[in-house]
């Protein structure tokens, strides 16, 4: 995997660069994905204007929207400098994401190779697949710009020119414009390097369907292996999502282009991951190749919530956002805003619309509570956690997704109340688009005050109180305002077979499902025998595997009687490292459901109930 590229492939490729290039005062590359080898890319770069005599080239060590360090620098090989007579200049690499360059003054040309993060199985630093690459040669090419440009020192505000050479029968997905009619040439230009991150590329043959909201094209880009997804298939549910969100934001996509693009794998992914990052007019998406049913609701779900980002954190941010620094990153204190607020709407807009019932809306919000007080620490101030998510609370960033849309949905509701149902979250985003935008960037210790101005001085002793402050959210005196009855704890009537209650994980290295945590086993479990770190072969005879574990737990129990032989088949390591098949015997088992922070409509709430119910539900004119 790691031959070095031949001389002849490298001469040919200088000598195709530099005859359409011109130097200029500005970066101009050249991705080259014809002569592709071993998986992995030429890149050649025309430098911009430089005075300097020595000047660093920076890989980010972090981009927005991923809020982990995942040094995309350690992908780069053969990093080389050359004046313009085709001398080499002396370079070091000063860590894993920089490279000091001598008698930069001089510097005409930089040229190195790309390496691609999806086929890494050999570092524990995983890269979550939406914001890696991938490098198939002819076949697919996953391009998020980190992964593949840099920057110099202080010239992030210079214009990029990006030069795509292909082959003829694949086709560039972006939300840019390409501006050469060439059929294996494809060229794009951004005002500076933020914005050229903010738009990455897919390569394959096309799959692509445009649909149009209002003035909005929005393009649907698919890669599926096994052809079992389209782009057909993902714009008509699209449509549907997209018409509501247009109709919840006003009327009015604030984009006048967008890009979906959809990456499926027909193999395990070594993050272990699924899911889409953002962008400003763009999503990138990443899951496992599975049936078009089966994929439905969780696209529709994260298409929802990566749409809002064109309005949080992309309209309104903090300046750590708007300068953000790839390298040394400072965090904003206000993952609640970016994240919990977009994952709230994405709710929102589905219950708003007709695409979820009231009771959907109700048992998902249920959930986030349930996950957000067992799966985190709920006593930690939410800023604090935000802006040490890269260190001290790492494992906590996940809570923006559940205490962050509570957060969002409190704050909602307390607007309509003080406004007597006239002023929500969406006039409070409103105000603060306009004062801020996309150009803009709020001081992060000054937006409570901010958002004081445009509404109560409750509303910012809310936020000191549950958002700054480490007390619990007031979810029952919240949920009482619209007449919603909450419940802890409920007991059912119904049952359903156990694996023995212990916690799964999955391992990437042997794409089988792991047993990651069995503190919380019940007698079941205990009878099994699990340990920690068992890998799960079969169970009840069936092989389980990453690719049919989640039909395998849909379907558990299903044609099980109770007592029949539950027989599960691991593969555990003794104390020297030493693999062995074990199997493990018990009993198929039931055990009482309970339900847990279970929330329903009061059928007794009184006139002022009902009405703030209305305005929190219903979409407004």
């Amino acid at each position: 995997m790691f031959r070095k590229i031949s001389l002849a492939v490298m001469v040919l490729t200088i000598f195709c660069f530099s005859s359409f290039a011109k130097k200029t005062n500005q970066y101009k590359f050249m991705i080259d994905l014809v002569n592709v080898s071993d998986d992995k890319v030429k890149i050649e770069l025309l430098v911009p204007k430089i005075k300097q005599a020595t000047i660093t080239y920076h890989i980010p060590k972090i981009v927005p929207g991923t809020y982990s360090e995942d040094d995309y620098g350690r992908y780069i090989e053969q990093f080389q400098a050359f004046d313009k007579k085709g001398n080499a200049l002396t370079v070091v690499k000063i860590d894993v994401n920089s490279w000091s360059i001598a008698d930069a003054d001089k510097l005409y040309r930089l040229s190195y190779l790309v390496n691609d993060s999806y086929d890494d199985s050999t570092t524990k630093q995983v890269i979550f697949e939406p914001a890696g690459s991938n490098i198939q040669k002819d076949t697919n090419y996953v391009i998020n710009n980190h992964c593949f440009l840099g920057y110099f020192d202080d010239m992030k505000n210079v214009t990029y020119e990006i030069n795509i050479k292909h082959p003829s029968n694949i086709y560039g997905s972006t939300a840019l414009t390409d501006l050469d009619n060439s059929d294996t040439n494809d060229r794009f230009t951004t005002e500076s390097y933020n914005r050229i991150v903010d738009n990455p590329f897919m390569y394959d043959a096309p799959d692509t369907t445009i649909i149009k909201i209002g003035a909005t094209d929005v393009l649907i880009s698919v890669y599926s292996p096994t052809k079992q997804i389209t782009s057909k298939f993902l714009a008509k549910k699209l449509d549907t999502l997209l018409q509501a969100q247009g109709k919840y934001l006003g009327g009015k996509l604030p984009v006048d282009k967008y890009a979906f693009l959809v990456y499926f794998n027909d193999k395990p992914g070594y993050s272990d991951g699924e899911g889409a990052l953002e962008h400003s007019y763009c999503s990138m998406y990443y899951y496992p190749e599975r049936s078009a049913e089966e994929m439905s609701v969780e696209f529709t779900d994260h298409a929802a919530h990566e749409f809002f980002h064109i309005i949080t954190p992309l309209t309104i941010h903090s300046e750590e956002i708007q300068f953000f620094d790839f390298n040394s990153p400072r965090m904003s204190q206000h993952l609640w805003l970016y994240e919990g607020s977009t994952e709230y709407h994405a709710n929102m807009v589905q219950e708003k619309y007709g695409l979820i019932t009231p009771e959907d809306l109700l048992k998902r919000l249920g959930g986030k509570i349930t996950n957000s007080r067992t799966r985190y620490n709920d006593t930690v101030p939410f800023t604090v956690m935000s802006s040490r998510t890269l260190g001290t609370y790492k494992n906590q960033f996940g809570n923006v997704y559940q205490k962050g849309a509570l957060i969002n949905m409190c704050l909602d509701i307390k607007l309509l109340q003080l406004s007597n149902g006239k002023y929500g979250i969406m006039n409070l985003i409103h105000d603060l688009s306009n004062k801020y935008g996309k150009q803009k960037g709020f001081k992060d210790d000054e937006l409570f005050g901010e958002i004081e101005k445009f509404t109560y001085p409750e509303i910012k002793q809310f936020l000191d109180t549950y958002v700054a402050g480490n007390q619990p959210l007031p979810l029952e005196d919240v949920f009482r305002i619209v007449g919603v009855n909450f419940q802890k704890e409920v007991e059912t009537k119904d049952s359903m077979f156990s694996m023995g209650k212990v916690g799964i994980g999955f391992n990437p290295a042997t794409g089988r499902l792991i047993i990651n945590d069995v503190t919380s086993m019940n007698e079941l479990g205990r009878q099994m025998g699990y340990q920690k770190n068992d890998e799960i072969i079969a169970v009840n005879g069936e092989e389980i595997t990453g690719a049919n574990a989640n039909k395998f737990f849909t379907d558990f129990g299903k044609t099980s009687n109770p007592g029949d032989d539950f027989i599960v088949k691991v593969m555990r390591k003794d104390a020297s490292g030493n693999e062995a098949q074990v199997e493990l015997k018990g009993k198929m088992t039931k055990y009482p459901i309970k339900k847990y922070n279970t929330l329903t409509f009061d059928k007794n709430a009184d006139q002022q109930q009902r009405l703030l119910r209305d305005q929190w539900l219903k979409p407004q004119s």
